[in-house]
């Protein structure tokens, strides 16, 4: 974007012509995949200020408070130089097992954070919830919780991530880790994906730098001692673990008649009133 397209911009937010919502977003991601593709300084300048002001349409439109948002993000902002556990979720939407699963990982393991890690795409060609969505209720969901976050690296950087592999254990090799040098991450699964954790692409290599903890989840027993997680720096979180079988699924399943009584045990209230304000549970967002 040049400068006099910037400033046409301006004059169009003022002048109170703005956007859809879907239309802003749209745009944002549209700046920040040229800002990561561009190399003339000059023009990351001119992508970058036009990215601010697409960002400040946003909060305007939306009416949300700018200055209170950034004031709770830093907050949040992960402490430099600590261990941190991911777990790996579409969120489509984030759910009350993903919650507790997190939580159990707070309690009983020397992390300092837990990050929930969102897909931008599921690397199966699963239709999800569209990404703003599900980080919007992620992040609405884990407000309350100091040392839970939520990581949105494969939504802003999957256009250029993407090219290169879609598979979760490729992208925390090649991609995520490396951006993060000052963190030591380990990875958080239940025992249900343990069991195939074998046959993922790059699964050694996360077995090898990384440490797992294996959730128990019931109906779901895992073979640590003759698997590539044998060794004894992945723990097998089984005996006093509390575990749960609410899945996104379910809470789509069970929500498409937004009914809130059939849903509100397997979702966070604020996840509910978000779901029922922009229409999620309808069959057809999932295939945006």
């Amino acid at each position: 974007m040049t400068i006099k397209e910037l400033q046409n911009e301006i004059k169009k937010y003022l002048s109170g012509e703005t956007p859809s919502l879907k239309e802003q977003m749209n745009d944002l991601h549209r700046y920040c995949s040229d800002l990561l593709n561009e190399k003339n300084l000059n023009l990351q300048k001119d992508i970058s200020a036009a990215a601010v002001v697409s960002l400040f349409q946003i909060f305007h439109s939306q009416g949300w408070d700018l200055k209170q948002s950034v004031v709770d993000s830093l907050q949040q902002k992960p402490v430099i130089g600590k261990k941190i556990a991911l777990i790996g979720t579409s969120a489509s939407p984030i759910t009350n097992g993903h919650l507790t699963m997190g939580l159990e990982i707070l309690a009983l393991t020397d992390v300092d954070m837990l990050w929930y890690y969102l897909v931008g795409k599921h690397p199966w060609g699963k239709k999800l919830m569209p990404a703003v969505h599900r980080l919007q209720m992620a992040q609405l969901a884990t407000k309350r919780y100091p040392r839970m976050g939520v990581s949105d690296f494969e939504m802003i950087h999957g256009d250029r991530i993407y090219k290169d592999t879609m598979e979760t254990a490729e992208l925390m090799e090649r991609h995520f880790i490396p951006a993060y040098p000052q963190h030591q991450f380990c990875w958080v699964m239940g025992s249900d994906v343990a069991q195939t954790f074998h046959e993922w692409s790059g699964g050694e290599w996360m077995a090898e730098n990384m440490v797992i903890y294996i959730i128990h989840r019931l109906g779901y027993e895992f073979d640590k001692e003759n698997s590539i997680l044998s060794a004894s720096k992945h723990i097998y979180l089984k005996d006093d673990i509390v575990t749960s079988n609410i899945s996104s699924s379910l809470v789509r399943k069970r929500g498409r008649d937004y009914n809130k009584e059939m849903v509100l045990s397997l979702v966070p209230e604020v996840v509910w009133d978000y779901l029922l304000e922009h229409q999620l549970l309808d069959p057809e967002v999932m295939a945006l």
